[in-house]
């Protein structure tokens, strides 16, 4: 995929801005500079996300489409950890999943439909060392049998049109066709965080775990496992990666749904939720004797005393009063605050121009719907 002097462009060029590099073909005449300006590019925007494959000066990338597809290095040791045995990875894309795959599973079968994409990651597997992954050019459903302990699905959430799909019989492969396996082997579904989780349930009749997978703040994909002992209700964990211990957060929508509200004004300390635990739909569920929401459609919690094992943002509420101006003034340096709204009828922009306020600084205001359903600014700066 790479050659020698390929490489070496690579590595003395790697700190470049790729998009000048593309410009200066006509000065390196026997390399294809618009190859490795993409090969730098991509090194580049990955470094972060994929940091063994990246530091690797021979593993070569695709096309950016399969780029912004691929999983995390961190994400997929996550999946790695909860499989085991023979896995068939159906939808082997650029290979990040069979990579991690590998390392903890006695044989790994990679199957990608296009031809390139999948010579493309047998190259890279070989690069970094794997001795226990089989690849296949074809359609995944057309591999599976029942040999298998794991069947890895990620489908593409595009139609044959590329329109984007909700539903997984929508979905390339559609995952419904595999679910006949689920007497043999066990199912891993990896989806987008958009999906809904409840809905992806029902239309799966049930599953044994569900992962909400989150990495620093953001949410990076659900994971569905689907088996014989399946359920409607099943255990909902929620991972965050950048955690050392990763699991901050676990309950079922039904125990959700049974959980009484417990609604009160603003206390000394405001909370945030980790998006992660907001997606998998735990609302009622993080309240406590000592922790209420501010509003019934309004995320955020109070209290008044200092919970430090709140999982997500914790804040100490300075002020509470009215959407004006003036009692937040003697409060603020040059105007500046950060602005965050929860169930309230601006958005943040929009409010900060209404308020004639600046970006930025050290204190946050939230502006909420609170419990007697009127609107309210919260003062707050970030409890270290």
């Amino acid at each position: 995929m790479l050659q020698p002097d390929e490489i070496k462009f690579i590595q003395e060029h790697v700190q470049q801005e790729a998009s000048r590099l593309a410009l200066s073909a006509k000065k390196y005449p026997n390399l294809d500079i618009k190859k490795l300006a993409g090969q730098i590019q991509a090194r580049q925007k990955l470094a972060a996300k994929m940091p063994r494959w990246t530091s690797n000066k021979e593993v070569f990338f695709p096309q950016k489409i399969s780029l912004e597809q691929a999983s995390s290095e961190a994400t997929a040791r996550f999946k790695a950890e909860l499989v085991k045995g023979k896995l068939i990875d159906i939808t082997g894309g650029m290979g990040v999943d069979a990579w991690a795959f590998a390392q903890t599973c006695e044989e790994v079968t990679y199957v990608e439909q296009q031809e390139e994409l999948a010579q493309q990651a047998q190259y890279n597997h070989s690069i970094l060392g794997l001795k226990n992954v089989t690849h296949k050019i074809g359609n995944g459903l057309a591999q599976l049998n029942s040999s298998y302990d794991w069947i890895y699905v990620d489908p593409a959430r595009r139609d044959e049109q590329g329109n984007k799909v909700i539903l997984f019989k929508d979905c390339q492969p559609n995952v419904l066709d595999i679910l006949t396996y689920t007497e043999n082997s066990h199912i891993l579904i990896k989806t987008s965080p958009v999906l809904d989780i409840q809905r992806a349930i029902q239309e799966l009749g049930g599953v044994e775990k569900v992962y909400v997978i989150a990495y620093q703040n953001e949410v990076k994909e659900l994971l569905f496992i689907k088996t014989n002992q399946s359920s409607l209700d099943p255990l909902i964990d929620v991972i965050e990666l950048a955690f050392s211990s990763p699991s901050i957060f676990s309950g079922t929508l039904s125990a959700e749904k049974q959980a009484m509200m417990h609604l009160n004004k603003v206390g000394k300390y405001v909370y945030e939720a980790h998006p992660a635990i907001l997606k998998a739909g735990f609302f009622k569920l993080l309240q406590r004797d000592n922790l209420w929401q501010l509003g019934q459609h309004t995320h955020l919690y109070s209290s008044n005393e200092l919970l430090s094992n709140f999982p997500g943002r914790r804040f100490e509420c300075i002020n509470s009063g009215s959407v004006q101006r003036a009692w937040l003034l003697p409060h603020l340096v040059d105007l500046r605050i950060n602005i965050s709204t929860k169930n309230f009828p601006l958005k943040p922009d929009a409010l900060r121009k209404k308020l004639k306020l600046k970006d930025g600084g050290e204190l946050t205001l939230f502006a909420i719907l609170n419990k007697e359903e009127k609107n309210e600014l919260l003062l707050c700066k970030k409890c270290t």
